[in-house]
């Protein structure tokens, strides 16, 4: 059986598939052995390792056939078949050195998503003077809960308080109509801004945090996520078009300005009639802020040291159920007399 040396004494190991043993053995057994190290335990008849809770049977031999390399990679070959990985010499931090690996059939979806810069961790062993992939995955740290959440919200406050400074400490103003109403197709647009922004600053701290300055940006927009923003500033765009053009109408009746915004300007129409349309628009832009913030939270848990990575997208359901909203919302919008400021 081959695992990964975890602690050498007493000899506690992990095998390929993530089970972890602590095995009963001689110290003349694993001398030598240190963390990292991959070995070929071997049990005369009868013998066996137990789980992690208790000590298994002494391993007749414990045979070292490779090591645990954590580095940069350097280069992938055309065909995914090969990767050198750049890395420090034990007890020498000062000398790199360049080693080759090989990967097998298993493990070219892998390797095909990694890229030359990205921190790698490869368990490896030498087969006739080759050095055989035996696990692969990208170096990460990770990162508790409160991290996280403290992380989104620190970047949503440093946001607020920018919107403080550039709005003479009015903030409201940046969602207030030509009318003196709230607007909802501002309001959407400045919370939608206001998550996404939040979320990719957070993990940019986080990749800066876990793997150094190197790791700054690199961090992609995915489809879904782009739609819906797009989706987002269309709608803004469009609501504003329409206002303009019913303000050109020289039929349309013109409504006075209100006396004072009101938090209810956001779910009624230019009459103080509660309008479904406007109602839906802000639950739904609701629904999308909160549950993306959440998605951000989850994905940061992990943070992994890639070159490039991508931000959590938004799932289909939640594109169409926003995309709808905001449809529905530019149809009455279109449909409704008189220039709105909503």
């Amino acid at each position: 059986m081959e695992a990964i040396v975890i602690t050498p004494a007493p000899l506690q190991v992990k095998t390929l598939t993530g089970t972890v043993s602590q095995l009963a053995s001689g110290q003349g057994a694993i001398a030598g052995l240190k963390k990292g190290d991959l070995v070929q335990l071997s049990y005369a008849a009868g013998g066996g390792v137990a789980g992690a809770a208790g000590a298994g049977a002494a391993p007749a031999s414990v045979q070292l056939v490779g090591a645990t390399l954590v580095g940069t990679l350097k280069e992938v070959a055309a065909d995914k078949t090969w990767l050198i990985v750049r890395s420090r010499l034990p007890g020498q931090p000062d000398n790199e050195v360049n080693v080759p690996l090989q990967a097998d059939a298993p493990f070219w979806p892998l390797v095909a998503a990694m890229r030359p810069g990205d921190g790698v961790a490869a368990v490896y062993r030498g087969v006739d003077g080759v050095n055989r992939i035996r696990m692969l995955e990208w170096q990460y740290q990770p990162v508790p809960r409160w991290q996280r959440w403290l992380s989104l919200s620190g970047a949503a406050g440093l946001l607020f308080l920018m919107a403080l400074l550039l709005t003479g400490f009015h903030p409201a103003r940046l969602i207030l109509g030509v009318d003196n109403r709230y607007s909802t197709s501002q309001l959407q647009t400045v919370l939608w801004f206001w998550v996404v922004i939040s979320a990719y600053m957070a993990l940019v701290f986080h990749r800066m945090a876990s793997a150094g300055w190197s790791y700054v940006g690199g961090v992609d927009i995915p489809s879904n996520l782009l739609i819906l923003s797009g989706v987002s500033v269309l709608t803004f765009t469009g609501a504003k078009l329409i206002s303009r053009s019913k303000a050109a109408d020289a039929d349309a009746p013109r409504p006075q300005a209100a006396a004072a915004p009101r938090p209810a300007d956001l779910v009624q129409d230019n009459a103080r009639r509660t309008d479904l349309g406007d109602f839906q628009m802000v639950v739904i832009t609701a629904l999308a802020v909160l549950i993306y913030a959440v998605s951000t939270v989850e994905f940061m848990e992990r943070i992994e040291f890639r070159r490039v990575v991508t931000m959590p997208d938004v799932d289909a359901t939640l594109l169409a159920i926003f995309t709808l909203g905001q449809a529905a919302y530019l149809g009455k919008k279109a449909a409704g007399e008189g220039p709105a400021g909503n």
